[in-house]
Order: C-alpha cells, then structure tokens, then sequence
C-alpha cells in the first residue's frame, strides 16, 4: 500500500493506494481531522454495513500508525453520505459539508454537463479574482493577485487554473472566504458590522424560494461575518473605560 495525503480546506487526511489503484481511507486520522469522536465512529464500522480492513499507515516524518481501520472507497462515500452533522458540533459539521462538496460536488450538475463544467471551474475562480483586483489600482494589482492566490494555494492544495469540477463548489466559498478576510483586514467598511451580517442573513433568507440548499459562499460569508461581528464587540468591550 502506497500512502499519500490530501488536502480540503483545512484539513489534511491520509489515503491509502494498492497496487491496482484502488483507494482506501484511515478512518482514524480522519475522524480526528473533522473533529468526530472517534469512538463514537469507530463503533458503527462493522459488518454488515461495512467490511473495514485494518492497514499500516506510513506518512513521512510522522510515527507509522499501525493496524489502522480503513474503508474502500465505495464504504467511505457511503460513511460520508449517512454522516448526521445536525448532531455534531459547528467545526465538525463545517468539515463534513467541505468533504461532500469535495467528494460529491454538484453530481446532477456534472452529469449534465461534464466537460463544460470542468472547463468552467478555472473561469469561475479567476471571475471571482478579477472582479477583486479590478477594485484596486492597476499597480497594487501584482502584488494583491499574489497574496490571494497564494492563500488560495495553501488553504486547499491546489492552483485556481487546476480547479475540477467537483472541487468547485468549496473553492468558490474557499476564494470568496480569502476575500473577505483579505478586506476586512486591510479597509474596513464604513457599514456597521452588525449590519453587514444583518445583509448576509436577508440575502439567505430572501434566496430561500429559489434555493433548496444553502450555497456555500453564503454560508462562508456568514461564518466570517458572525465571527468578526464577536471580534468587534469583544474589542469594544475592552477599549470601553471603567466608570
């Protein structure tokens, strides 16, 4: 068994390559990268729902973990599938959704349209980047171009020009996450925080008759709103002085 990683946001999970190609996932180092209790998983991995194979797992620099539970392929799709992240905690379920969009994507979608689809993945990113570097003076464009692609690199392991089809879903939030990070560090807005998130939840709310599922770009820029929206009164707390 050759050993290798990949790399989802971020989280970086094992994977396991037999001779003939086929794929096997350490269950253990994966539930950790989630932030599953392990336990609780490991209990559920049993005949007649699964047939999991124990296996070393040899990273390099890192100790060998030895008789490590793995599932195929098809049994860790169909683990990933059966997940209820309603039971889990906000971290965790984040994760599990970033894994299905990996794994799963859009599967309607690519049927329909793979090779279009594929081609599309690229354009739809750099759209994304240049909408943002359009709003900056032509020669800070460089340097900005570099800082958000190289983010973008290290957060989910690949290029914007070598995006796939079913990576695109969690690269569009993954980019537009970078993005608004990026502004809320260096200009922030005039808009009080608590009405920036205010617009991100009526923007989801007001997309409901049109959606059945959350996009992940939208549940992304509620994350980061809600999180800068607690950063700011925390700071407003400590800079308010003691009567």
């Amino acid at each position: 068994m050759r050993t290798s990683k990949i790399k989802v946001q971020a989280m970086t999970i094992p994977v396991l390559t037999s001779s003939n190609g086929e794929r096997y996932w350490p269950m253990r180092p994966l539930c950790e990268a989630i932030e599953l209790n392990w336990h609780s998983q490991a209990a559920k991995l049993h005949p007649p729902r699964y047939t999991p194979r124990e296996h070393d797992v040899c990273l390099p620099g890192q100790q060998p973990m030895k008789q490590v539970l793995c599932l195929s392929q098809a049994e860790f799709e169909f683990w990933l599938k059966g997940l209820n992240s309603r039971k889990v905690n906000r971290t965790a379920r984040l994760r599990v959704d970033q894994l299905r969009a990996h794994f799963f994507g859009d599967a309607s979608a690519e049927k329909k349209h793979p090779e279009g689809l594929a081609a599309a993945a690229p354009k739809v990113l750099s759209r994304i980047l240049n909408w943002r570097l359009q709003q900056t003076e032509p020669s800070e464009r460089p340097e900005l171009s570099k800082q958000i692609t190289s983010q973008f690199r290290e957060k989910n392991g690949f290029e914007i020009c070598d995006a796939r089809e079913h990576q695109l879903r969690a690269a569009v939030a993954s980019l537009s996450t970078i993005i608004y990070q990026h502004d809320r560090a260096k200009t922030p807005s005039h808009t009080p925080v608590s009405q920036r998130v205010d617009t991100i939840i009526k923007s989801i709310i007001d997309a409901r008759p049109q959606r059945i599922h959350l996009l992940e770009s939208d549940f992304a820029a509620l994350l980061c709103g809600i999180e800068l929206e607690e950063q700011y009164h925390r700071s407003a707390q400590h800079e308010t002085p003691s009567s």
